[in-house]
């Protein structure tokens, strides 16, 4: 496969939105093309390779806790994040129904989750706002079912802080026995042996109680080298600047309108969300999403330019 060929089908894979889940998640289908397909994964479209990360467990980014949630797992029980007290470490695996990359490696994760259950760490799945309603719940259950899973999965709200962080998918952290993250985020799938040794292997360290200092290394390190990383931040911290005013706006996007328009310009579609109920803001709030959006036009003709090379 040509080198232009692979970059096109790895900046598929890449989203750096801040937005309500469900919105993120019908871009992401419109948009992602994650690894290939490995037998009957439900709903889940198939394509090329996920992207990997790269997780260097170290003690300066020990202490960042994982934010508190108030959830449900797939049975309809309570959870929260007292449940990682419950093992040395918790492997947190973020998915959702469209993603094959996600779906593809959930053979693998299950019998990585036993591996976990020896060392005293588990395995728990949380699945990214597409399960939050009845027919998104049974299509997750339906495809946990068809790839034999039997470890734990769950539901967080929509705006929970972390959810709301995680751009690609699969995206998967390590959380300590005290809730704190060890590392950063791991970026793309997990099932390869060589990488499940090293998370192993940060486990042990964990449990040791000396500090952390191995680390899980991506396997193709072009692939998390994507050159439109840094202008989606750009638009992240837009985003993040005025945080309040933007989710008042998200909060008028509809899931259907998400969907029916994901081939639609990002900031076309969010201008004309804005029209549509242009009363509900103040002068200050259309002034601060108007410039925005017009910094955000630039940002995604950047990417575009990028991505067709």
């Amino acid at each position: 496969m040509k080198t232009k060929e692979k970059n096109k089908m790895k900046t598929k894979m890449t989203i750096k939105r801040i937005l309500p889940v469900f919105m993120v998640t019908a871009m992401l289908a419109a948009s992602i093309t994650a690894c290939g397909n490995k037998g009957d994964a439900g709903s889940a479209a198939t394509g090329s390779k996920a992207a990997t990360g790269s997780m260097t467990a170290s003690n300066k980014a020990a202490g960042e806790k994982f934010p508190g949630f108030k959830g449900k797992d797939f049975d309809g029980n309570d959870v929260d994040e007292s449940l990682f007290s419950k093992n040395e470490a918790t492997l947190v695996n973020f998915w959702f129904n469209g993603c094959s990359a996600c779906v593809n490696e959930m053979p693998a994760l299950e019998e990585f989750s036993k591996k976990l259950k020896e060392q005293g760490a588990e395995l728990v799945g949380i699945n990214a706002g597409t399960a939050s309603d009845e027919k998104g719940l049974a299509e997750a259950k339906d495809i946990l079912s068809k790839q034999g899973v039997t470890y734990r999965n769950l539901i967080l709200p929509n705006d929970h802080e972390y959810v709301r962080k995680i751009f690609s998918f699969p995206t998967t952290v390590i959380v300590d026995k005290n809730g704190n993250i060890v590392g950063d985020p791991i970026v793309g799938a997990i099932e390869d042996e060589k990488k499940q040794a090293e998370i192993l292997k940060v486990i042990e360290e964990i449990k040791a109680g000396n500090g952390v200092t191995s680390k899980v290394t991506s396997d193709d390190s072009a692939a998390s080298a994507d050159p439109t990383a840094p202008l989606y931040e750009e638009e992240n911290k837009i985003f993040a600047e005025n945080q309040d005013t933007w989710n008042k706006l998200f909060a008028k996007v509809k899931k259907d309108q998400a969907e029916a328009n994901a081939e639609k310009p990002y900031a076309e579609f969010l201008k004309e969300q804005l029209e549509a109920s242009k009363a509900d803001f103040t002068e200050d709030e259309i002034k601060t999403i108007t410039e925005g959006l017009a910094k955000i036009d630039e940002i995604e003709k950047k990417i575009a330019e990028l991505k067709k090379k």
